[in-house]
């Protein structure tokens, strides 16, 4: 009896150890990522985030055409690694300096907006379409004017001639054999061939009748022509998504968030803004389209009217007023045209201080955060405040200046120390972004279920 009262309980707790087993072992199977996260898992995701998005937000100008480069193989290669190099420039300037973007993104979309007012009334009178899409298509230097032999286009060819439109087409060596600047006497004006008209330029002449008739070019045909790649957007998309996700998820949770995490917050939502500004804009196009060929060299007085003076980004920060003409020459991703009814700087200043605000504002949600020192929590309040309310600082200071005619002085000598102060504390949250992730506390190593969600890490 002795011996099976304790067979009972052996064969009991075998029973349950088995149990115990067999479902340990079904949970393993069913079982979820590592509930912790190292600090590469931090840094590779919060990288990717920010690559795609500064990458998937470039709707870069038409670039130079292919006759400017040599023949052969070698020519594609340098067509191919000025391009990428173009791009990986922009990104760069993306992930420094987000705010700029966004202002060229907004004075992008007031100038296509205002050219499509311009040549709605054409467009009815000719019979085309002509749609915010086109108006970006003209303004990054897709229409262009072809002087000497005619170019190689798939797409129609039309002649200066005002009672004639022809089809035009050639081979790619007539194209290779094509200068790619034309250049003319002291007294006369060279220029760039092909010549990439903006939009404004269009305007000009089809108003004086240069231009028989806008462009028949669907919308769809020139957003084929886009390079905008719907999966990798998608992926960038989701990246985005599940960032915001992971930080909404740690903050219900009460668990720490690194410094990094949040950048990448203010650099997606930077992102959205400039999809927005950018919905119509055709993406990375690498061909033009011959609006008017000219057998010979350009009329001067063609070259006269339609001659336009731009300034660059670079400028405009720096608050220089000059101006320089631009000849026909491929469009700077930083181009502004200049002209008389223009307000564009207005509206670049005001899109980068709005742009600079929700940054920075975002960079100041860490402010309860841990830093390695309470020096560098300081650093870190200071320099995210000063990021978000040094533009609207530098209006209320130009328009007091303004009012004071006195004063004006006072404002060059302040505008240079201002900026200057605005760069120091953009490096100092960079440098505490990547300081922090060697002293995050202990409980932003713990994982959430949103690290189920798919994304690349």
């Amino acid at each position: 009896m002795h011996r099976s009262h304790f067979e009972t309980p052996v064969r009991a707790l075998n029973h349950t150890e088995a149990t115990i087993t067999n479902s340990s072992a079904h949970a393993i199977l069913l079982s979820s990522a590592n509930s912790a996260r190292g600090t590469l898992n931090i840094l590779w995701g919060s990288l990717f985030t920010i690559i795609a998005c500064t990458w998937t937000v470039q709707h870069l100008n038409v670039p130079a055409q292919r006759n400017s480069c040599a023949p052969g193989w070698r020519g594609t290669f340098k067509q191919h690694m000025e391009s990428f190099y173009r791009s990986v420039k922009w990104m760069v300037i993306t992930m420094i300096a987000p705010e700029v973007v966004i202002g060229m993104a907004c004075y992008d979309y007031l100038s296509a907006k205002k050219n499509l007012q311009d040549l709605e009334g054409f467009a009815l009178e000719d019979d085309v379409p002509w749609t915010l899409t086109h108006s970006y298509f003209a303004n990054i230097g897709g229409f262009v004017i072809q002087s000497g032999p005619v170019a190689d286009s798939h797409t129609e060819t039309y002649t200066s001639s005002p009672d004639r439109r022809l089809p035009r087409h050639d081979n790619n060596a007539a194209r290779n054999s094509l200068p790619s600047m034309i250049s003319r006497s002291e007294n006369e004006i060279s220029y760039h061939n092909p010549y990439h008209l903006t939009g404004r330029q269009i305007w000009k002449l089809r108003k004086n009748n240069i231009l028989p008739s806008l462009p028949q070019i669907s919308e769809a045909e020139l957003q084929d022509r886009s390079k905008s790649d719907a999966f990798v957007k998608a992926v960038a998309l989701f990246q985005i998504l599940w960032a915001i996700v992971e930080v909404i998820v740690r903050l219900a949770r009460k668990l720490a968030i690194s410094q990094l995490e949040l950048a990448v917050i203010a650099f997606a939502a930077c992102a959205v803004v400039i999809y927005g500004l950018h919905w119509s804009k055709p993406k990375s196009v690498g061909a033009t389209t011959t609006i008017i060929q000219y057998e010979g060299p350009v009329p001067q007085e063609i070259l006269q009217l339609i001659k336009g003076r731009h300034t660059y980004m670079r400028d405009l920060l720096i608050a220089d007023d000059s101006t320089k003409l631009r000849h026909g020459s491929p469009i700077r991703n930083d181009a502004i045209e200049i002209y008389t009814d223009n307000e564009a700087g207005f509206w670049i200043y005001l899109a980068m201080i709005l742009g600079a605000m929700l940054f920075g504002g975002i960079h100041a949600g860490a402010w309860n955060f841990e830093f390695p020192t309470r020096a560098e929590l300081l650093l870190w309040r200071c320099a995210s405040v000063w990021t978000a309310v040094c533009g609207p600082i530098l209006i209320m200071l130009g328009i007091l200046f303004g009012y004071f005619e006195k004063t004006k002085g006072l404002f060059v000598i302040a505008l240079p120390i201002l900026t200057f102060l605005y760069v120091i504390a953009r490096l100092a949250l960079l440098v505490e972004i990547v300081r922090t992730l060697f002293f995050l506390p202990p409980d932003a190593f713990v994982s959430t279920w949103a690290s189920n969600i798919p994304h690349v890490n």
